[in-house]
């Protein structure tokens, strides 16, 4: 496992939730931080909470404010960095106001979830990227002092489902688990004597956050009905993991190498398994081809069947 200790991290999306605790669990190993978000005021109150989290306090944690859908200013924020980063966490995104069904939605909607879930991954990573190849470029590094550049993108199982509701959100998680599956491969033609490069993608399910509540007051009935988000919010939370558990789980799957990180929900595991495609099967790929099998024959056409229903059951006509 790859000790975190001095290791510096870039996290776009910190400014809350998820990112926060992901921020916290490497700056409590000794990682220096850099949050990333729109917001400075949220930014300063997410930085209050990692500083208490540091392992010593010799550690830096910046917050930097910028669009980080802007590929000019991603640029402008990393580089204005004193230390370059040796992983970039993307988990920035959501779909608070983007809810509902196609016919109901504007075309601001579309354009304003791929900017918040695809391109702020998109941009940060082609920048982090670019920025890592010109160092191994100039820098002469010494015997065995390769060096490990991590990309993680928190993505989410709406990538491989869509469900109503989500008509926004689910085609731009799916953008994010194809740029994740493609920049796995280019790696490769990276890694090499300087450093080794590794890519990550993590999917959780619903797990509790101040922004799911917020989701949920603007959810469709069909759609928490589909999803399992159904009932009050003390149930959701006995229901759903939080934040801080999800973040763990992320974290440590990364120390081990994993690419597709499923570690908070069976469901989701189980609907990797069925759409694998050219991403690499976890462990040695006996569960999943299993499941594969299992989920493909025997579970997909009961509840693709069941979810038909209820959406001829919501008919408008």
């Amino acid at each position: 496992m790859e000790k975190l200790a001095d290791k510096t991290i870039f996290i776009v999306g910190g400014s809350g939730g998820l990112g926060v605790e992901i921020a916290r669990a490497p700056a409590g190993q000794g990682a220096h931080i850099t949050i990333f978000g729109r917001r400075q005021g949220p930014l300063d109150e997410a930085k209050k909470t990692i500083l208490a989290s540091r392992l010593h306090a010799t550690q830096e944690t910046n917050a930097v404010s910028a669009d980080m859908s802007d590929a000019s200013e991603v640029d402008i924020a990393f580089k204005s960095q004193p230390q370059m980063a040796d992983a970039l966490y993307c988990v920035a995104g959501g779909t608070v106001n983007e809810l509902g069904f196609l016919a109901d939605i504007d075309a601001s909607n579309l354009e304003g979830c791929m900017r918040n879930n695809y391109f702020t991954a998109a941009h940060s990573a082609m920048s982090m990227w670019k920025a890592w190849i010109d160092d191994d470029k100039n820098k002469d590094r010494k015997v065995g002092a390769r060096q490990l550049r991590q990309v993680v993108f928190i993505n989410s199982a709406g990538a491989f489902v869509g469900l109503p509701g989500y008509i926004t959100y689910a085609p731009s998680k799916c953008a994010v688990r194809a740029l994740a599956d493609t920049l796995r491969m280019e790696a490769l033609r990276y890694s090499g004597a300087s450093s080794t490069y590794t890519v990550h993608c993590a999917f959780p399910s619903n797990f509790i956050t101040e922004t799911f509540f917020r989701e949920q007051e603007k959810k469709p009935a069909l759609t928490k009905e589909l999803e399992g988000t159904t009932g009050s919010n003390e149930d959701l939370q006995k229901r759903f993991p939080s934040e801080d558990k999800v973040a763990l789980g992320i974290i440590n799957a990364v120390a081990k190498g994993e690419f597709a990180i499923c570690e908070d929900s069976l469901e989701t595991a189980l609907l990797f398994s069925n759409m694998i495609g050219p991403s690499p099967k976890r462990g040695f790929g006996i569960l999943d081809s299993l499941l594969s099998i299992l989920v493909g024959l025997f579970i997909w056409p009961v509840v693709r069947r069941r979810w038909d229903s209820r959406c001829k059951k919501d008919s408008l006509v």
